[in-house]
């Protein structure tokens, strides 16, 4: 599959997509955004099951994956990607950046919220000026850092002003910029009851159980959504949710286990989707603030320990690509020059030991997440691993809300954990790296590093930006506060009468384009 760039160099004054005026068949031959209009039945309700529960539905807030694959279908973005990567219209019909620091957007006419009240660019203004809040402690402020001002010349209109040009300021909106209604944020419960413009209304949400979602009638992308309601289960990656598969209980899976990949992709009951360029880098975190690694030699000494293919091959069956870094190798940004501990080096490792004064051994305890089995298993191959070099690493198996708890409070070790969504190289360091960012976990702070981010994050040169984000990855992997150990892609299945699922680069499930056939 051909990768085509997402983000490429800018001239100072350039306009970059206008889509509103093709004609309805060109929009419907886009990818990702609707399904085939030949063989698809209307309505029907899908059941669908997802890897674990989500912590909140708010997507200013929410810090867990399973929440954006739920509230990514009742809300929408300005834009959104397809398949290929392709900036498309969302809310906005057309966008153009007027001077290196100023994006003006038109928005689409007749988008309702769910609540009834009307979208209009003060609420693109509000949406945004809430994730900037502190007060909101949002997640993503991170990637917006550099918004100056939202700017609502008339209710069709929305400019953002920046600070200094950013590069990443697309590719951030269509991955993370969901439109919030006021009313519902300031006398609702957005958390647990969101109110957004997206295909789906929110219903219920039976704690441990399931979340339901039914058909907006009033949805601004005509023709859509093609189903009445989903409803997301909360099931283990296990052989259950296959036989629920088979028995027709469930309609489609978000993963499956993969020792099944190679059968089932192939089994014609099933229709099976992945991408090779669409997926979730997966790390080991070392908590940098607590022994033994406040110590840098500790924390490589573990990274020259791993061994990325014994990972990749026990943990994951031979699935996905030994993750370097923080994009898969299709990426435009794939650069692993200067990366430190790119291969397994084990005298050195117990060299760096030594000279921490471990030469007579190691110990420290693992926090190992027991919803989603790969991860728990790459613990369980990096215990063998570490036994090399004379480190003995107990495993502390938790349910994804304890990990959470943990991993977010910096009370923990070492564990392993995944930044999804990561498209842009900014996407990962300014959220996971930047010091004080608003997933940094490790404790992880270089001034050096933080100057460097913001440098990137600033310029338009494609070429630029590489180059500094090569330089960033040779002192972050040096410094290790966490080792990439696996590119993890996506395995989406479903019953063969359902089709129009696909996997892009934002993760997001596009629910709406779903249908049965027949």
């Amino acid at each position: 599959m051909t990768h085509r760039p997402i983000l490429p160099a800018l001239p100072r004054r350039r306009v970059l997509q206008s889509l509103a005026a093709l004609p309805l068949a060109s929009l419907l031959s886009l990818p990702g955004h609707r399904a085939l209009a030949q063989g698809i039945r209307e309505g029907g309700d899908l059941r669908a099951a997802l890897t674990g529960e989500p912590d909140v539905l708010d997507p200013a807030v929410s810090s867990i994956y399973t929440g954006a694959q739920v509230y990514e279908g009742i809300f929408s973005k300005l834009i959104d990607m397809d398949p290929d990567g392709n900036f498309v219209p969302d809310l906005a019909t057309a966008w153009e950046q007027t001077d290196p620091t100023t994006w003006t957007f038109t928005l689409v006419e007749g988008a309702r919220f769910h609540n009834g009240e009307p979208f209009t660019s003060a609420d693109v203004k509000y949406s945004f000026d809430r994730i900037l809040d502190p007060a909101t402690a949002s997640a993503y402020a991170g990637l917006y850092g550099q918004v100056a001002s939202v700017e609502t010349p008339d209710p069709r209109t929305v400019a953002f002003k920046l600070k200094s040009a950013f590069g990443p300021f697309l590719t951030n909106l269509a991955a993370n910029g969901h439109i919030v209604n006021k009313t519902a944020i300031e006398t609702g419960d957005p958390a647990r009851s969101p109110v957004g413009t997206g295909p789906f209304a929110f219903v219920e949400w039976v704690q441990g159980d399931h979340i339901t979602l039914k058909k907006n009638p009033d949805y601004f992308k005509p023709g859509l959504p093609h189903l009445d309601s989903v409803t997301f289960r909360f099931m283990p990656v296990d052989q259950s949710r296959i036989e629920a598969l088979s028995a027709g209980e469930l309609d489609w899976v978000d993963a499956i286990p993969l020792q099944l990949v190679p059968s089932l992709s192939q089994d014609p009951r099933f229709a099976y989707v992945t991408s090779p360029v669409a997926g979730i880098p997966d790390f080991l975190a070392m908590n940098t603030r607590v022994a033994p690694f406040d110590d840098p030699r500790v924390r490589q000494a573990v990274a020259l320990a791993v061994d990325r293919e014994a990972i990749r091959r026990v943990a994951y069956l031979g699935t996905g690509e030994p993750g370097l870094i923080e994009v898969p190798t299709g990426s435009q940004w794939y650069d692993e020059t200067g990366v430190f501990a790119a291969t397994r080096d084990v005298e050195k490792a117990k060299a760096l030991l030594a000279e921490a004064g471990h030469g007579d051994g190691l110990s420290f305890e693992y926090l190992g997440l027991t919803q989603y089995p790969e991860l728990l298993k790459t613990g369980q191959v990096v215990r063998e691993l570490l036994k090399e070099v004379g480190i003995d690493m107990a495993i502390q198996a938790v349910e994804v809300s304890v990990w959470f708890d943990a991993f977010s409070s910096g009370n923990y070790q070492i564990t392993s954990a995944y930044q999804e969504r990561t498209i842009d190289p900014d996407n990962f360091y300014s959220l996971v790296i930047k010091s004080g960012g608003p997933v940094n976990t490790t404790g992880y702070s270089n001034p050096e590093v933080d100057a460097l981010i913001d440098q990137a994050a600033a310029s338009s040169d494609m070429e630029e930006r590489k180059a500094l984000y090569a330089k960033i990855r040779g002192i972050v992997t040096q410094d290790a506060p966490l080792v990439f150990v696996h590119y993890e892609t996506l395995n989406y299945l479903m019953n063969g009468n359902v089709t129009g699922s696909a996997i892009t680069p934002t993760l997001s499930l596009h629910m709406e384009n779903v249908a049965f056939t027949g």
